[in-house]
């Protein structure tokens, strides 16, 4: 079973003053009861008071860790061993160990009855929860993913993947309700989408993009635009802004790498041979590259994240302009893939991908079908990973 720690502010389980709150004890009990070691994080002259005041039959269950450059190196070194890790903070110093550890951060500010104030910057970047559970809900999630769904090659400069089969066709009733859920989530509009749901997914992302070491030479992430360029806070644009703080630092809400600049027709409302029809050619008309990142971007590892994909074509849109943009690789990377074909296309691009006058021109493209392709790109075990969501959803 791997390794699980949170780390939690003292002022979960003390007052400012470092009196204990006994009530509060029983969260300890919630963590330790589903196998997830829990550690307060504080100053080591802190610790030394705090110890003397936890009670015995708690000793084993709440752990005392100081901020030391020790207590990271140590951190990071559990981490390459499969450990997970997580922070649930209160005051700025847990945001900066959250950072300097690279370990999510968590955000109990809905939680609060207003005795401690969340620090600004737990609130900016920690990942907001309603209760404790969901924490121990997002490491369950963690652990859940093992292998890809999808996972096509070509050549060195560009690659796709999905993390799940997203079919429902002729699929059992309980796979097809997870499925469902998870699209929900990830299409729907913020009125439709569960935090928690949410928070799920991440982790199931996280977990990708931290184990895999196919990950590790990404430089830059980004989305995939929405269809209508108005709609910039999607759930996807969530998820890849919370892997991106959490692997290469920095602010939250950063510019984004690919920009629609103007409504083309959602796909998914199109039919299937329009879209065979017109493959890339509509993202093409309404998709540029920010031009305040074009020069950051070159000789670049990009990572773009998206929901679903379909027969490829969004991907092949995201790898022609950035690739021409001077990227040096490309990888798409969505949550589920529908359908068993994929097309890689050929196109040329000319003009600058900046701004709206770069021009297109298709040349070829070639069919890969599930495992009938000479690329090996379709995992049907994924399916029975999936289901491990069944109790979280």
């Amino acid at each position: 079973m791997t390794n699980k720690m949170i780390f939690i502010s003292k002022l979960v389980f003390f007052t400012e003053d470092n009196e204990l709150i006994e009530g509060n004890l029983k969260f300890a009990d919630l963590f330790v009861n589903q196998d997830v070691s829990l550690a307060i994080i504080a100053r080591q002259d802190t610790i030394d008071i705090l110890k003397k005041k936890i009670p015995t039959e708690y000793e084993k269950k709440i752990k005392l860790v100081n901020r030391s450059f020790q207590t990271k190196d140590k951190i990071k070194d559990l981490k390459e061993q499969g450990a997970i890790f997580g922070l649930i903070g209160i005051v700025e110093d847990d945001a900066i160990f959250s950072f300097n550890c690279r370990i999510p951060l968590f955000n109990p500010e809905r939680m609060s009855s207003g005795r401690v104030n969340i620090s600004d910057k737990v609130k900016k970047y920690g990942l907001p929860i309603i209760e404790f559970q969901n924490v121990i809900d997002c490491l369950k999630a963690f652990e859940i993913h093992k292998e890809n769904y999808f996972h096509i090659c070509f050549g060195n400069n560009f690659s796709v993947i999905s993390l799940n089969n997203a079919n429902t066709y002729f699929r059992p009733e309980e796979e097809t309700r997870i499925k469902q859920i998870f699209e929900t989530n990830l299409k729907g509009d913020k009125s439709e989408r569960d935090q928690r749901i949410l928070l799920l997914l991440l982790f199931h992302l996280i977990n990708e993009v931290t184990t895999n070491s196919y990950f590790d030479k990404v430089d830059y992430w980004g989305t995939f635009p929405s269809s209508n360029p108005e709609n910039t806070v999607t759930s996807v644009s969530f998820l890849k802004e919370a892997v991106r703080v959490l692997i290469n630092g920095g602010p939250r809400n950063g510019p984004e790498i690919l920009i629609r600049h103007e409504s083309m027709r959602a796909k998914h409302s199109s039919a299937a041979a329009t879209r065979l029809i017109n493959k890339s050619d509509k993202d093409f008309d309404t998709l540029i590259v920010n031009p305040t990142l074009i020069k950051k971007i070159k000789g670049k590892v990009i990572c773009i994240i998206d929901d679903y994909i379909t027969n490829g074509y969004s991907a092949e849109a995201a790898k022609h302009v950035l690739l021409a943009a001077g990227a040096k690789e490309v990888i798409f990377l969505s949550f589920g893939k529908f359908g068993k074909k994929y097309y890689s296309t050929d196109y040329e691009i000319t003009g600058d991908v900046s701004t709206t006058t770069y021009s297109f021109e298709f040349v070829d493209e070639i069919l890969h079908v599930d495992t009938f392709s000479e690329k090996k790109c379709y995992n049907s075990a994924n399916d029975l990973e999936i289901m491990n969501f069944g109790d979280l959803v």
